[in-house]
């Protein structure tokens, strides 16, 4: 019965290994963009000499960038981008990338996938601003400063952006949102030059980087973000690049100027500063590398599971259980978004190796068996151990900045192997 039962175990090892394995390796798809702006903008003639009436009618319009601040909720910590245009009535409108609906049509089934169906939508400023104001979120408006034909032609081209065929768009977070499809229209409205100028400056760091300075207040959230985004975020990007930010636009516009020495911002308004109020987390400016706090973290655990061992080697037995099912939990999701999702950031992730379903097995192994059998957390710890080897002398395999999760993970694994066989040890 037993042996029966160890055969079963090692098939299903063997079949998970193998699709983990193909997960690891998988081949992005390509997903149908519902509404690209940048082929859409480059039918647009941004040169097209104006009528006298139009002519008139644009210098009495403006076109603003307004930047909102970091709010409460997990999709409002990165802030948000708009543009508001001001009419010649006075009345301002604010043209937002960043709606979406959880009444859509699948929307749950479209989220699990990466499937984030977002949209553009106009509506009147004054009441967005001011609801902004009153989450105690930053706010900041710049004019900004086109050509009367770029601008005539910006404003046509936002009036059809919100026609229903297209107000919606496929949202990537790093790609495609609310501040890179204002970056896009920034662009092409000065006819190319803010990505020639952003595009030769390097940036700070990686899109992994950049996003840690906007989670690290919450550390285990971004710890699990973090385990499930592979080496694709971990490239090095410019400046352009970087403005899916919108604090980053925002500073981008205000520093960038024309080739002939005129800025690109006309006037600057900052409505409301909550930095000396200490409200929510802050956002440094500079880059800070935080691995050191999650590798005491996880030799703090690690010490922490063997005083538990050494005075209640039952409790013990739970405490690694529940772990390793917690862990099998994020494994199988990080398995499911490889290999069932088009979050293409989880693509090429190397935490499947040591981070996946099987991890049940060593969970079932201190949860039920009397008898600790399963080496599987030996086997992930000298995967680690290798990785680490191969990622300080082979600059080729750290491509992904995972050390994080290693430095949470691997003194953990090392101490339940080291149970596990002292368990086998003592049953002989």
């Amino acid at each position: 019965m037993l042996s029966a039962m160890k055969r079963t175990i090692l098939s299903l090892y063997l079949v998970l290994l193998c699709f983990s394995l193909s997960a690891y390796s998988i081949i992005p798809q390509e997903v149908e963009q519902p509404f690209d702006s940048t082929q859409e903008l480059s039918k647009i003639d941004f040169l097209k000499p104006l009528a006298a009436n139009q002519e008139s009618w644009v210098d009495q319009t403006s076109i603003s960038l307004m930047t909102v601040g970091p709010g409460d909720p997990l999709y409002a910590w990165f802030g948000h981008s708009a543009l508001i245009v001001k009419q010649p009535s006075g009345t301002q409108i604010m043209y937002d990338w960043g709606i979406f609906d959880y009444d859509q049509e699948n929307f749950y089934l479209n989220f699990a996938r990466g499937r984030m169906y977002y949209y553009v939508v106009a509506s009147e400023a004054s009441w967005r601003i001011q609801e902004a104001i009153d989450e105690m979120r930053d706010v900041k408006i710049v004019e900004l400063n086109f050509p009367k034909e770029a601008k005539f032609a910006l404003i046509a081209f936002l009036q059809k952006n919100i026609k229903t065929e297209y107000s919606t768009y496929l949202y990537h977070f790093y790609y495609d949102n609310c501040a890179t499809r204002i970056r896009d229209i920034i662009d092409f409205a000065t006819h190319g030059e803010f990505s020639a100028w952003a595009s030769i400056v390097p940036s700070q760091g990686s899109y992994r980087q950049l996003t840690m300075q906007n989670l690290i207040h919450s550390p285990a959230l971004f710890w699990v973000l973090d385990t499930l985004q592979s080496r694709i975020i971990d490239t090095r990007l410019n400046r352009y690049d970087e403005l899916f930010l919108p604090e980053k636009l925002h500073q981008a516009v205000v520093d960038f100027t024309y080739a002939d020495g005129t800025r690109l911002v006309a006037e600057e308004h900052i409505l409301q500063d909550t930095s000396e109020e200490n409200i929510r987390f802050t956002v440094g400016n500079k880059l800070v590398n935080y691995d050191w706090a999650y590798w005491l973290f996880g030799l703090s655990l690690a010490l922490l599971l063997g005083l538990i061992g050494k005075k209640f080697p039952a409790l013990r037995r739970v405490a690694f259980g529940l772990l390793m099912v917690g862990l099998a939990a994020l494994g199988s999701l990080l398995l499911f978004m490889m290999v069932f999702s088009d979050m293409d950031m989880t693509y090429f992730n190397e935490n499947i190796l040591f981070l996946n379903p099987l991890l049940l097995i060593p969970a079932f192994s201190f949860l039920i068996q009397k008898k600790q059998s399963s080496r599987f957390l030996a086997y992930c710890s000298a995967i680690m151990l290798v990785l680490l080897v191969l990622k300080w002398f082979v600059p080729a395999f750290a491509l992904q900045d995972n050390l994080r999760t290693i430095a949470v993970l691997l003194p953990t694994y090392i101490l339940g192997s080291a149970f596990q066989s002292r368990s086998k040890g003592e049953k002989r």
